[in-house]
């Protein structure tokens, strides 16, 4: 198989992050450097203005949250920005750094160089927020041949694009964006009806709603 045959598809969540490979008529999960397939989507400035992308800079959410950055993907299509340490990154060049950490694990692991990408956003993202999403894979050296909806990956996923004109109704609630969409798949499209949702509810959220809770509870207490 030369690069020209590989198909390599993008999850860029807002929580986490994966990559995998089309290979022998299925899709294949590529393990990130310690052999998990979630790279978790943040990013974290050492003590020696080193980058730390994914499990590094998780537990420095919370020892250094003034050096780590989380959940910037609600940020796309934006002039939002981050600064960790003497350093300032807007959400393109921080999701920039995910993939290029997925693009060396999908390196390593296939042995061999990659640049041609499908990467998966919402059906509400914004034009804005699409063309932003293009940036930070032109910033992370790839090359976002396609984006696709959300939905219709997740529709293609479970085979529902093999039921002719079938109309299905996608409810992703991710770990920090919550979206409903109709699809209606009718030879050769899948056509994206209506989509609505929420980029500022997820599990995040819900984690945050329920830390707040236990601590207003032990407060009373």
């Amino acid at each position: 198989m030369d690069n020209a045959e590989l198909a390599i598809g993008i999850d860029l969540g807002t929580t986490n992050s994966l990559i995998a490979v089309w290979k022998d008529g299925a899709a294949q999960l590529i393990p990130n450097k310690f052999g998990e397939y979630l790279t978790p989507s943040i990013i974290s400035m050492d003590e020696n203005n080193h980058i730390l992308v994914g499990k590094p800079a998780v537990s420095r959410r919370t020892s250094h949250p003034d050096k780590t950055a989380a959940l910037f993907k609600r940020a796309m299509g934006s002039n939002t920005n981050w600064r960790l340490g003497s350093d300032t990154f807007n959400a393109p060049e921080l999701s920039s750094l995910v993939l290029r950490s997925l693009k060396e694990d999908a390196e390593e692991f296939l042995q061999r160089p990659i640049k041609d990408v499908v990467i998966s956003v919402p059906a509400y993202f914004s034009d804005e927020q699409r063309k932003h999403t293009r940036l930070a894979a032109e910033l992370a050296g790839l090359n976002a041949v396609r984006l696709i909806n959300e939905p219709t990956a997740a529709a293609m996923a479970y085979g529902l694009h093999t039921q002719q004109n079938t109309r299905s109704l996608v409810f992703d609630l991710g770990g920090g964006t919550f979206d409903v969409t109709v699809l209606e798949y009718a030879t050769p499209v899948i056509e994206v009806h209506a989509s609505a949702g929420d980029n500022f509810l997820g599990g995040e959220d819900f984690t945050h709603m329920l830390v707040d809770e236990v601590l207003k509870t032990r407060r009373s207490g």
